[in-house]
């Protein structure tokens, strides 16, 4: 079949866009969302991705102006004109970027072929979707380009960016046997992948917010242990809720007793440096502090009172009472500083085991989750970088759901600087880095800037259609114009992964792989029609009993969390 033309070149706008009018009679071929058409430039065929249409048609047939003009005259039953953005120039099979000769106009435009589409689409290496204007078409990522550059997944509620993560996620579990992913899972959503791919561990703090998670999705989580001495400053100043630019009183008093507590066990040691220290001796300074204090200070008194706090809070005990972590520092031989560095290494190394580790965050306080969050990525970033100046390189991707929650825009959290010191020099040390969020205009800039790849389904907030567009590179306005419009499960891809930008459908998760993800919507009709059934809900309610941890330590809860670990990492 030969090339169908599709109409001519009116307007060239800057380096990347051109206007063309359309035949009437082919106008059909180019209303599909991301339709491509090409146009012939310096010997060699430009292709364009359509992006935003105007048809007219009254006003056009009465002004008679296309009827005047020579050679124009096969457009004169209506005004079709269609703007399309320039996304490269054939290369010998491929879509090599930039156009180093523009179109002129008057030129023909032709629709692209599916054989042409398809022979571009398919070099890549994780096949997520078809496009939307060519189902037949299959459509891939370049893993390389995705991890090495970073992506952002971003779309309202319910547009679908859970499945989208879920669908990259398969695609290189089921390509890569070897690969690091490491995913902080705010809602507990990617937990069901544990029950089809034995390579997913699923890690979520011991007690309730494990217990829910069990009952929820069938699946047992391995216990989560964060311990408080393994925090920074700002991770134990986010668990105490305190805010950095409003209570430096009381962070000056926190720093003072972190500092003087590690330098109790290594001299040298800072407030942030990971060397073991017990909550309880962090409470005896500050009330040391309290009592050689020429005056009552309320601050201190405030500080003490929420350590107490901190203490008693039963589904904080992985960070404040880790079992099994105060068992691998006990059992390490040595001098400090060695002794909490192996001790640390061996706690937080056996995340980077091969396989996909979901850390189930769902049912815990948002600052508890920033501060677990922080703590975790800031360890990933440690041993990475270590292993890279050790000559052990080990390429990790992190991929963080609802990151506005973790670096917003314009407010302080624990896991913001982390998360922008990954984004920003991550790619050297062989770290790749996800963002998830619903909230796009809550997000850091900063973060959202530093990702290569877009990956933007329906959004409609016209707020976060103007963060997209001034915070990301290789998008137009016209674009992003158009993501009000996509269909749930449909998403503008754009970007260094992306063989050419597109508007694709991405596979539906549970169809082709069998599984059902969490976080979907109660079929309300359903449970409104059946009596409820009955439920015991206190083991939900409250937090693990302490004799329950205390008989741990010692017996055969404590061997049982031994063994559940090691199976973990």
């Amino acid at each position: 079949m030969g090339m169908i033309e599709v109409g001519r070149v009116v307007t060239v706008y800057g380096r990347s866009l051109i206007r063309f009018a359309a035949f009437e009679d082919k106008i059909h071929l180019l209303l599909k969302p991301g339709a491509y058409v090409k146009v012939e430039c310096g010997g060699s065929w430009a292709y364009a991705m359509i992006v935003s249409f105007n048809l007219l048609d009254e006003l056009y047939r009465r002004g008679r102006i296309v009827e005047e003009l020579e050679g124009y005259a096969e457009l004169r039953p209506a005004r079709n004109e269609l703007i399309a953005m320039l996304v490269g120039l054939e290369d010998g099979g491929t879509i090599r970027r930039g156009v180093p000769e523009l179109p002129k106009p008057g030129q023909k435009v032709y629709a692209a072929e599916t054989w042409d589409l398809a022979k571009v689409t398919a070099q890549g290496d994780l096949e997520v979707g078809r496009l939307s204007c060519d189902p037949s078409v299959h459509y891939t990522l370049s893993l390389n380009m995705l991890c090495s550059r970073h992506f952002a997944v971003l779309a309202m509620t319910g547009a679908g960016k859970s499945n989208a993560v879920a669908v990259i996620l398969a695609s290189i579990l089921e390509k890569y046997p070897y690969s690091r992913v490491i995913v902080v899972d705010t809602h507990n959503e990617y937990v069901p992948l544990a029950s089809r791919y034995p390579s997913v561990r699923v890690a979520s703090p011991a007690g309730r917010t494990a217990r829910l998670v069990e009952a929820r999705y069938g699946v047992k989580p391995l216990p989560l242990e964060v311990p408080l001495w393994t925090l920074g400053l700002e991770e134990v100043a986010g668990l105490l809720r305190l805010d950095p630019s409003k209570a430096t009183k009381q962070l000056m008093y926190l720093r003072n007793a972190m500092q003087e507590a590690r330098r109790a066990r290594y001299p040298l040691a800072s407030a942030d440096d990971p060397i073991y220290l017990e909550v309880g001796e962090l409470r005896q300074l500050l009330e040391r502090q309290a009592k050689t204090s020429r005056y009552t200070d309320r601050s201190l008194d405030d500080l003490l009172l929420k350590i107490d706090m901190l203490i008693d809070n039963a589904d904080l005990r992985y960070v404040t009472r880790p079992v099994e972590s105060k068992r691998i520092y006990e059992e390490v031989e040595g001098e400090e500083p060695r002794k909490s560095v192996e001790a640390y290494t061996r706690i937080y190394g056996r995340l980077l085991e091969p396989g996909l580790t979901v850390v189930a965050l769902g049912g815990l306080p948002s600052d508890a989750q920033a501060s677990t969050a922080a703590t975790i990525l800031k360890s990933v970033w440690r041993l990475i970088t270590a292993s890279v100046l050790a000559g052990n390189p080990l390429p990790t991707l992190v991929i963080v759901e609802e990151a506005h929650n973790y670096a917003p825009q314009g407010r302080w959290s624990p896991a913001r600087d982390i998360l922008e010191r990954i984004a920003k020099e991550g790619r050297k040390f062989g770290i790749g880095l996800g963002v998830v969020s619903q909230r796009p205009r809550e997000l850091s800039q900063t973060l959202l800037a530093q990702c290569g790849t877009l990956i933007a389904l329906r959004t409609a907030n016209p707020r976060d259609q103007e963060y997209i567009l001034s915070s990301m590179e290789d998008v137009v306005g016209e674009m992003v114009e158009g993501l009000s419009g996509l269909a749930t499960g449909e998403a503008l891809i754009s970007g260094s992964a992306a063989l050419i930008p597109a508007v694709i459908r991405f596979y539906d998760f549970q169809s082709r792989y069998g599984v059902t993800l969490g976080g979907k919507d109660l079929d309300w009709s359903a449970e409104w029609s059946r009596p409820p059934k009955p439920i015991d809900l206190a083991p939900y309610l409250v937090g693990e009993e302490r004799e329950e941890v205390e008989a741990g330590e010692e017996g055969e809860a404590g061997v049982e969390k031994s063994r559940l670990l090691e199976e973990f990492f």
